[in-house]
């Protein structure tokens, strides 16, 4: 896993801070150094060199060996704990990201749209349908103008466009 340290004009990346962030990638992305190929580390000062709340950013992207970047930013007062903010931001994308990646597809799906128990309950007790020829027939009713949000309302006269509904 290679670790690139990047940055703006305002922020001066010298040996102290390339080794801190270093230390801190490997220290929070060894897991997934066999999978990932590159960690990209870029920080910006966001309103140039002018103090305040949260000026400092740092962006993160990491590359899995033949999939997408993924990536984390996050703000904060000093550079350090932007570093450590989205550190962890990424470090939860990775661990969903590969750990949805080694299940079966279908064991996934099953597992996001799982309703719950009371939905179920509440599907199960509901009246059987009306019969098949009282179903045609209010169908034949309703007119057949309908556009996708519903039917048309009655007109009302608009005061600021003075014109009448038209009938």
């Amino acid at each position: 896993m290679k670790i690139q340290v990047n940055s703006d004009k305002t922020i001066d990346v010298n040996a102290d801070l390339t080794s801190f962030v270093e230390g801190e990638v490997n220290r929070a992305l060894t897991r997934f150094a066999a999978k990932l190929t590159r960690v990209e580390v870029h920080l910006s000062d966001v309103d140039n060199q002018k103090t305040g709340r949260a000026d400092k950013r740092c962006l993160i992207e990491a590359r899995p060996v033949g999939d997408q970047p993924r990536s984390a930013s996050a703000t904060a007062t000093t550079t350090e704990a932007a570093v450590r903010q989205a550190l962890g931001k990424l470090q939860r994308a990775l661990t969903t990201f590969f750990g949805r990646r080694g299940r079966p597809a279908k064991e996934v799906a099953a597992h996001v749209v799982k309703p719950k128990k009371a939905a179920a309950k509440k599907t199960a007790k509901r009246k059987p349908a009306a019969k098949k020829g009282a179903a045609k027939k209010t169908a034949s009713k309703k007119s057949t103008k309908l556009s996708p949000r519903g039917p048309k309302k009655k007109g009302v006269y608009q005061a600021r466009r003075k014109s009448w509904p038209s009938r």
